[in-house]
Order: structure tokens, then C-alpha cells, then sequence
């Protein structure tokens, strides 16, 4: 009896040993990482003039000075069955290379026989660094993230540190209210006239339960076809308007953008306030691209193209006509907007079939556009990246809502990559920027260039 005693005592002593001493594998809840299965480079046959150094972390990518187009390193890995999603990161030590869109790191979802399913950029988590969680595919079996350098003859770019790990990415929901208003008109019309009927609005969107994450107003609707103005109706920011909404904002819990006329000592200015959940104005945008009427009514124009920082995510704000110039929108996206807040005011206008789709998905963000007009003339809309509408209003005073869900990527058949569907943000990172400095070129050297 003893000496069995003394063989269990012996056994246990064994396997707590192991335990003790074993590396655990990194795991999220019971889902281990992917497995590691191959590590490849390569380079188009036709320009083989890419040298690949294997470092004891990753890989030295050298391309010709001449004939060299593209070279990637490549990590392969197969998907255990119950894994949901994966983070990937890497790192490079070349951060002047993203400005120009030159360093490629890219991940590609394959099927059993590795056939390509989806494809997704990773984001820029620092200048020396890219990351990014994202949702198996439906059929992945395997994925590969890739690590490239085109564009740049005679320029060597090492990656290291490649990671991929089981993650959980959980949903980001964003409840979004754009709000349809008609101003009151006629001689009588009065600036507490058009708040009482953006209070209305308010008022129903707390009699329905409503729990917005944001409300978006058309653009001046305090003033606009108010007659007889002092000081065209401007106020400050903070001032009078945003306290009013301030409290709304508090009752609602809710983040409001508004549009309305700013006066800075002597100066007006077509603005819009963002103000938080508690009722604090936390951001200010000043109208930069005006029509005639606009600057020939003595505005001035803002010179800044801001993004805000709330507690579901970063959006940025457009008004009326900075929207038809895509360089505007661009920008934003550049700077991390997830949503364009979007107040404009109009009447018979049909561009919101054209323009407000195309700005969302050659980004690849969520448009929230409020409008003012007749009822019936024009709709508020909120357009998802894939350009489809998803919630609208015709009618005055009211308001359209919807949930939208910021970590849910969208891809289109055919974006990019010749099999599969490629994930909207590739127009942002596939961008050739040194192609597009003409922008900004002064007309004497446009002319020159155009001889």
C-alpha cells in the first residue's frame, strides 16, 4: 500500500512538474493562435532584380535600382476551427515610406484548397508599425499576411516582429440620427421658431426610446429664412444655441452636431459644434469651401480640415458644398473619420443619388446627412462605405436612425484583387499620392508641366 502511495505521490509530482515548466501557448478564452505553415518571398519573374535577407525576426527586402517593381515576405497560417478572428501586427523600420503609400501589408483569407477569399489592408498603428483585428471569413482556412515594398527602386525595407494571434473582435455599434427639418419662412419667421422645431425632433426622438450615439442637424437651420437678422444671427460657440442643445444632449445621452452662424469679434463664420454626451461643446468646424453667395455675404472661411475624438469613434464634418470637392473627404479619411457628419441645406437638389454615395464609398466610411428643404424635395440619408442607403427621411421634422457597426468591414467583388473581394479601405492604401502632388502646385509650374 505504501509503495503505491509513494508511485501516485511520485506521478503527480511529475505532471505538476510539467505544468510548471511547459510554455503555455498564447490562447484567447480556449482558441489557440493560428499554426504557423510556411514562410515565403517573392518577386514578379519579370523583374527578379529583388534581394531577400532572412533576419533572425523577419526579413530585408532590397529592390533593384532599376527594373525592380515589387517584393514581398509572406507568412502562411492555417486557422483552427473554433477561431473566430485574428490580430496581426508588424513592424518596419523605414516610417518615411507610408506617407507614399510605398510599404504593402496586407492580409489574405484563403479556403481549404487556398484559394483567395477576402482580402484587408492593415492600419498604420505608428510611423514604424501596422496592425489591425479583423473577422474570419466565412470558408478561411488558412491566412496569409503579406509584407511588400513597391514603388521605390534602390530602397530597402526591413520587416519584423510578423504576428498573428486569436483575438475576439467585437462589435462597435454607433446608433445614428440624421434629422429632415423644413425652417419656418415669412416675415414673421423668428431664430426660436426653427429651435422649437429642432426641439420637436428632440422631443420625439425621447418619446420613441430612442438611444442615438449622434444627431446630426441641417446646416443653419437656426437662421436660415429668418428675415431682418442682427449680425446675420450669429452667436459664439459655446453660446445661447448650444447650451439649449447641451441639455438635450444630456437627456438624450447623446453626442449632437450643429450647424449655425459664428461671430468671432468682427468676423462670421458658417460653423458647426460638436457637443458630447454631457452637453460641452468638445469641437468647432468652420465651413472652408464657399459658394459666390457666401463669400459675396462677407463669411469667412475656415482654413482646417479637423476631426473629432468622441466615445464611439472619430468622425469628421462637411457642410452643404465643402462635400463636392473629394479632396475635402479625403483628408478626413486620411486622419482616421469613420463618419462624415454632413449638415446641408437645399431644395430641389438630386445629387444625393451621386455625390453622397460616391464620397462614402471611394472612402470607405459611413455618411450622416441632414438636411433642410421643402418636405418631400430632398431626403436626410445615412449611406454605408458600400454606398447603399441606410435609413432615410422625406418628411419635415422628422428624423432618420439606424445602427451601424464600425468594426464590421465591407468588401466588393473585384476591388483590387483579380479573384475574391477586396475590402473598401484599399482605395485609401493602394493611393500613389507622388502622382497627385500637381494639387498643390502653383499655376506658373502647372502651365509648364502642361507645355
Amino acid at each position: 500500500m505504501i509503495r503505491w502511495t509513494g508511485l501516485f505521490l511520485t506521478i503527480a509530482l511529475a505532471l505538476l512538474a510539467g505544468c510548471a515548466t511547459a510554455p503555455a501557448p498564447h490562447a484567447t478564452g480556449f482558441v489557440t493562435d493560428p499554426k504557423p505553415v510556411s514562410e515565403t518571398t517573392y518577386c514578379p519573374k519579370e523583374r527578379p532584380n529583388v534581394i531577400f535577407d532572412k533576419l533572425p525576426d523577419g526579413y530585408r527586402i532590397t529592390l533593384g535600382e532599376t527594373g525592380s517593381t515589387f517584393g514581398k515576405w509572406r507568412l502562411l497560417y492555417e486557422l483552427p476551427d473554433n477561431l473566430t478572428g485574428c490580430s496581426f501586427r508588424v513592424e518596419h523600420d523605414v516610417p518615411e515610406l507610408n506617407a507614399d503609400n510605398l510599404l504593402v501589408v496586407r492580409v489574405s483569407w484563403l479556403d481549404e484548397e487556398q484559394v483567395l477569399l477576402r482580402s484587408s489592408y492593415l492600419e498604420r498603428e505608428s510611423p514604424s508599425a501596422f496592425s489591425r483585428s479583423l473577422r474570419r471569413p466565412e470558408g478561411a482556412r488558412y491566412v496569409a499576411l503579406d509584407c511588400g515594398v513597391r514603388y521605390a527602386p534602390g530602397r530597402s525595407v526591413t520587416f519584423r516582429k510578423a504576428e498573428c494571434r486569436a483575438a475576439e473582435v467585437k462589435p462597435r455599434p454607433v446608433r445614428l440620427v440624421v434629422v429632415k427639418g423644413t425652417p419656418k419662412a415669412g416675415k414673421l419667421a423668428t431664430c426660436e421658431d426653427n429651435q422649437n422645431r429642432m426641439a420637436l425632433v428632440l422631443d420625439n426622438l425621447i418619446a420613441a426610446g430612442e438611444t442615438p450615439d449622434l444627431v446630426v442637424f441641417p446646416e443653419t437651420f437656426l437662421t436660415r429664412w429668418v428675415p431682418n437678422l442682427v449680425d446675420k444671427g450669429a452667436q459664439p460657440i459655446p453660446g445661447p444655441h448650444t447650451e439649449f442643445l447641451g441639455a438635450y444632449a444630456r437627456k438624450l445621452n447623446t453626442n449632437i452636431v450643429v450647424s449655425m452662424r459664428e461671430k468671432v469679434e468682427d468676423r462670421y463664420y458658417a460653423s458647426v459644434a460638436v457637443i458630447d454626451r454631457e452637453g460641452k461643446v468638445v469641437g468647432r468646424y468652420r465651413k472652408a469651401q464657399f459658394t459666390v453667395g457666401e463669400y459675396e455675404s462677407g463669411y469667412d472661411w475656415g482654413t482646417e480640415l479637423p476631426v473629432f475624438d468622441l466615445d464611439f469613434g472619430r468622425i469628421g464634418v462637411l457642410v452643404c458644398w465643402d462635400l463636392w470637392f473629394p479632396e475635402a473627404a479625403r483628408v478626413l479619411r486620411l486622419k482616421g473619420a469613420e463618419i462624415i457628419a454632413y449638415p446641408i441645406a437645399s431644395t430641389n437638389a438630386t445629387y444625393f443619388d451621386t455625390i453622397w454615395p460616391a464620397r462614402a464609398v471611394e472612402n470607405g466610411l459611413y455618411l450622416a446627412a441632414a438636411i433642410s428643404g421643402t418636405s418631400g424635395s430632398c431626403p436626410a440619408r445615412i449611406i454605408g462605405p458600400d454606398g447603399k442607403v441606410r435609413a432615410e427621411t422625406w418628411r419635415s421634422q422628422t428624423y432618420a436612425a439606424t445602427t451601424v457597426d464600425l468594426s464590421e468591414p465591407f468588401f466588393m467583388p473585384w476591388l483590387s484583387v483579380s479573384k475574391g473581394a477586396g475590402e473598401s479601405n484599399f482605395y485609401m492604401f493602394e493611393r500613389h499620392p507622388a502622382l497627385y502632388r500637381d494639387l498643390t502646385a502653383p499655376e506658373e509650374q502647372l502651365k509648364a508641366i502642361g507645355k
